[in-house]
């Protein structure tokens, strides 16, 4: 090997030494960055997790507050159910009239169940029962009338009530539905479909029973 020679492969070990130096200065500053990434990530991961921590306690503290609420409310709504049916009973048990006729007997919370051969079991809760000797009156009370309450008194709770108390068989049915306040569209169902509405007029029960019909 010439001196030419040599000094060729020096330059070219020098270049490669140079390379490699090049690529471990790289290596070192991609490493540094992935390192400055991942310690980014982790704080970001920690943050959100936190945050996530945070909104699940506050939607679980939401939930709970939610849950009270309904509970308060629901026993509002079931404490002023209460005092309209008082109310109507109240009246009703005073005056013993409805739709013209003068009943004998103004009775509460009327309740029965009966078995049937299939062996089904209907339970009924029945507001306020008027009955004499020929005449029965079934009188549904609500806070708020609605128009299903109308149907659901003439389709379902009346044919409940003579699965239940058969003795009564023989008996004209007549029905009303009571309430604070009324729906436009349950006062129009009761009146077309024969049932006497009750409803506040200042301290008093106005009545509209010159329309019923037997059931």
């Amino acid at each position: 090997m010439n001196i030419k020679e040599i000094e060729n492969y020096n330059q070219d070990f020098a270049s490669v030494w140079a390379a490699m130096d090049r690529t471990e200065k790289q290596m070192a500053e991609n490493a540094k960055q992935i390192a400055e990434s991942n310690a980014r990530i982790d704080k970001e991961l920690a943050e959100t997790k936190k945050l996530v921590a945070e909104s699940t306690a506050n939607i679980d503290k939401y939930l709970a507050e939610l849950k009270e609420t309904r509970k308060e409310v629901g026993g509002i709504s079931k404490s002023y159910g209460m005092h309209a049916e008082s109310y109507f009973f109240e009246s009703l048990k005073k005056s013993k009239q409805f739709g013209g006729i003068i009943y004998d007997f103004v009775d509460d919370d009327y309740k029965g169940s009966i078995k049937l051969p299939n062996g089904q079991i209907i339970n009924g809760q029945f507001d306020i029962v008027m009955h004499n000797g020929d005449s029965l009156a079934i009188i549904e009370v609500k806070s708020k009338v609605e128009k299903i309450d109308v149907i659901d008194l003439i389709n379902r709770k009346i044919n409940d009530f003579k699965k239940i108390f058969p003795q009564y068989a023989n008996d004209k049915f007549f029905l009303g539905i009571a309430g604070f306040a009324f729906e436009k569209s349950a006062e129009e169902e009761a009146l077309k479909s024969g049932v006497g509405i009750l409803k506040l007029s200042g301290e008093n029960v106005e009545i509209q029973d010159d329309h019923l019909i037997v059931y």
